[in-house]
């Protein structure tokens, strides 16, 4: 992520005044922002993980903060970053969880967009074939035969779902990049050296795209 972050200008020359981490869980991201902004804001819905979060906290920019993705407590044109890393499918309304962003990031402030698509083979949350591609009805009895819970919650956009959502914004597509520089990206967990995966020819990444099991975006507010 922070490799994508400098690639994108995001971090680095200097530090930044704020930045926002959507989804924060138990904070395992944000002490990597700390060199680059004044004050770092962890928030999360799940009060369980920000009180991990709060107990290993490291830094004094740190500042955690429990509310609703979908009403951001921040004031309009106040954040110059903000990570929403695989949070989307997780609020009931992703339009509005994009409309808070663009609300509160800067004029030309930066939204780096983790996103799992719906046409994932194996489903990201509970390691199932094709659970996304489902029906709810279905997957929830999926979920309850396979013992793994009792209503599936999560909402996966296909491509085009996902690129609608982030309409708003000027958009910098990573993941084809990533793929082709793995090294440069410090991706080597998702693209081993030698793998078969890395020896899909970047041809036939492009040609199956759009059914790809997710992507990386780096979304910048118009003005800037």
């Amino acid at each position: 992520m922070l490799s994508v972050l400098r690639a994108a200008g995001a971090v680095g020359g200097g530090k930044r005044k704020l930045a926002l981490d959507i989804g924060c869980s138990g904070g395992f991201f944000i002490e990597s922002l700390t060199p680059y902004f004044e004050r770092v804001i962890g928030l999360d819905i799940d009060s369980l993980a920000l009180a991990e979060a709060m107990n290993n906290r490291g830094s004094a920019e740190v500042i955690y903060v429990a509310a609703d993705s979908m009403l951001l407590p921040f004031t309009d044109n106040s954040i110059d970053l903000v990570i929403c890393n695989h949070v989307y499918e997780h609020v009931p309304d992703a339009e509005r969880l994009f409309s808070e962003i663009h609300r509160v990031l800067v004029a030309g402030g930066v939204c780096y967009f983790g996103a799992a698509s719906r046409l994932a083979l194996i489903e990201p949350h509970y390691h199932l074939p094709l659970l996304s591609w489902l029906p709810k009805w279905l997957a929830h009895r999926y979920l309850r035969a396979m013992k793994k819970g009792d209503y599936y919650y999560e909402n996966l956009r296909g491509y085009r779902g996902i690129r609608k959502l982030i309409g708003k914004f000027r958009v910098h597509d990573y993941t084809l990049d990533i793929v082709k520089h793995p090294d440069r990206y410090a991706a080597r967990d998702i693209i081993p050296e030698n793998s078969l995966i890395e020896r899909i020819p970047l041809l036939v990444w492009k040609a199956f795209y759009r059914v790809l099991p997710g992507y990386i975006f780096i979304l910048r507010k118009q003005g800037g």
